[in-house]
């Protein structure tokens, strides 16, 4: 079975047509039986054909979690950033003539891109509001109150989160391909073995070696 330019379902399909229609049919599983490949073996390469489908799933669902904490992220941090960046608008007027307040909640400059940078920059900024009385009163005058600043905080934890939880998904999915693709090889390992058999044993059967698949020539 030449594996080059398949894809994992065209592979699983080609492996399942051997190792299936051989189990299925008598006239195959009698003359691959006497090359040493008795129905205990097909069964084990059946068994491992099922152990990669259910790899396959897996590796999916661990995908779509990936996606779905991808999502999840991406629409919190732009939400919580949104907040945060009206919040250093407001703090520009609020604070304009303080150098301190300027200086201590980084109102001037960028808003770093990295999601380390621009937590420590929001992190740093809600929680030095939140521990100054008079920061807290000033910015107050423009609505800004302490249990919104508190909630605005909140939300930037809760990205937090949710950048951990990217992370853990897409180990667990970057685990799953692995489980996957070294299962995958050791299953065509074995149909490759078993091909070499089955075209031995078949060799005056042509008809029985296409209904597992094999092409014969000629």
């Amino acid at each position: 079975m030449n594996t080059s330019n398949m894809t994992i379902e065209e592979m699983l399909y080609e492996a399942g047509l051997r190792i299936n229609n051989s189990l299925g049919d008598n006239k195959i599983l009698a003359a691959v039986t006497l090359m040493g490949y008795p129905q205990e073996k097909l069964n084990e390469g059946q068994a491992l054909l099922n152990e990669v489908n259910t790899l396959v799933e897996t590796q999916l669902r661990e995908y779509g979690e990936m996606d779905e904490a991808q999502a999840v992220f991406d629409a919190e941090r732009i939400a919580a950033n949104a907040s945060y960046m009206d919040m250093i608008r407001i703090a520009r007027i609020a604070f304009k003539n303080d150098v301190k307040a300027i200086s201590t909640l980084e109102l001037n400059g960028r808003r770093s891109r990295t999601i380390s940078g621009w937590l420590k920059q929001t992190r740093g900024f809600y929680r030095a509001v939140l521990a100054n009385e008079e920061w807290k009163a000033a910015l107050a005058l423009y609505g800004q109150t302490e249990e919104k600043l508190s909630a605005q905080l909140a939300a930037v934890e809760a990205v937090a989160t949710a950048s951990e939880t990217v992370k853990k998904e897409k180990g667990d999915a970057q685990n799953a391909t692995q489980e996957r693709d070294d299962k995958i090889e050791e299953l065509l390992d074995w149909v490759s073995d078993y091909e070499v058999i089955a075209r031995i044993a078949l060799a005056d059967k042509p008809q029985l070696l296409e209904k597992l698949g094999i092409v014969v020539k000629g």
